[in-house]
């Protein structure tokens, strides 16, 4: 029995950031998987706000992946930190992890959403996966209600969509420059809070091997969504990014 709860969405990236950082450190914690919408009052009971993840300890209820991260490093020896004590080095990992938290995340949970909501039978499988047992019959029986709340609440148009694939080639090229050359990781010689939240970030763009469990295998995304994935894995980002889940997961 653990004294630490996971409050998450199982397919969100920002949680599987967190999760990363635990799962990495060693820390045993119960995760408590909800579904979108259906999350708010669990995160409410833990402590926490209307976004996810949420973790509850002992001492306090941590609400932002970030914080998460922080609350980890704390308890790691300083080689084994995600965010160096070095200040010029800590100052890179952060300007990068803030960077990719308020850009790289939205943008890829935009496009994503965007193709996947249309997909009734691949969307509802994935949502019935990892979740309370009610919950998945909740969304068998109410997912064309569940899509538009989704659809409106992260402004999947056509256009937002399109804006935001834009963004994370912008982001992929920007990323690919910074490690061309053969770099490991963005920062330093070590993994860093910068490459885990850039590769838990981009995971909805390039559907990484390693968390199948979380997401559907990616010969199931629609054909163009597959083609665009296919894309992101074939560049230098996307490259480092899943020998990131490869070496470091």
């Amino acid at each position: 029995m653990t004294d630490l709860v996971l409050v998450t969405i199982p397919f969100s990236h920002y949680c599987d950031k967190a999760r990363w950082a635990l799962d990495r450190a060693g820390i045993p914690y119960e995760e408590r998987a909800h579904l979108p919408l259906l999350h708010y009052l669990p995160a409410r009971l833990a402590g926490g706000g209307k976004t996810v993840p949420v973790l509850k300890t002992p001492e306090r209820t941590l609400c932002d992946s970030t914080d998460i991260l922080h609350w980890v490093d704390a308890r790691l020896p300083a080689p084994r930190r995600l965010f160096p004590d070095e200040p010029e080095a800590r100052a890179e990992v952060v300007r990068w992890e803030e960077r990719f938290d308020a850009s790289l995340g939205p943008a890829a949970r935009r496009w994503a959403y965007g193709h996947l909501l249309p997909d009734l039978e691949n969307t509802r499988r994935l949502m019935q996966q990892n979740v309370p047992a009610a919950e998945a019959l909740a969304v068998r029986a109410a997912y064309p209600v569940a899509r538009a709340l989704l659809r409106r609440g992260l402004n999947t148009n056509p256009e937002s969509c399109a804006r935001s694939l834009a963004r994370l080639h912008e982001l992929f090229d920007e990323v690919g420059a910074a490690v061309s050359g053969g770099r490991e990781f963005l920062v330093g010689d070590r993994l860093s809070a910068a490459d885990v939240t850039f590769a838990a970030l981009a995971a909805p763009a390039l559907f990484p091997d390693r968390i199948t469990r979380w997401l559907c295998p990616r010969d199931q995304l629609p054909a163009p969504m597959r083609a665009e994935v296919d894309r992101f894995r074939a560049t230098p980002a996307g490259a480092y990014a899943l020998r990131l889940y490869s070496h470091h997961r």
